[in-house]
């Protein structure tokens, strides 16, 4: 197993494949909280269509495949909603058009 079995551009168009058409943004506290369950939902559908399109992945025995989207999802997440929201200050990308900004957080009582 070198780097041939992973190509960097087979990742890139597992992730092209499973990426959100965009949507409104969203920026109000009340509008973004209820809009949080909906959009965990998305993401967690996309990331196992995303792992689908990763190289061997599905050669895995589904158990397997199912143990390792449940022990890191969370890690994936995160990298997602970083990855999304490097151009944004002060906020975080959960999905394309939902943005929490800072100050919609601390409205809703999220942080200090």
């Amino acid at each position: 197993g070198g780097q041939g079995d992973m190509p960097i551009d087979r990742v890139l168009e597992a992730e092209k494949r499973v990426e959100c058409k965009d949507e409104p943004q969203v920026n109000s506290a009340t509008a973004a909280l209820g809009n949080i369950c909906a959009a965990t939902d998305k993401q967690l559908f996309q990331l196992v269509e995303w792992a689908k399109h990763i190289p061997h992945f599905t050669e895995l025995p589904l158990d397997d495949q199912v143990v390792l989207l449940r022990a890191g999802w969370n890690e994936l997440l995160i990298a997602a909603f970083s990855h999304r929201s490097v151009g944004v200050k002060d906020g975080i990308v959960l999905l394309a058009g939902l943005v929490i900004h800072r100050n919609s957080a601390h409205q809703a009582g999220v942080g200090s």
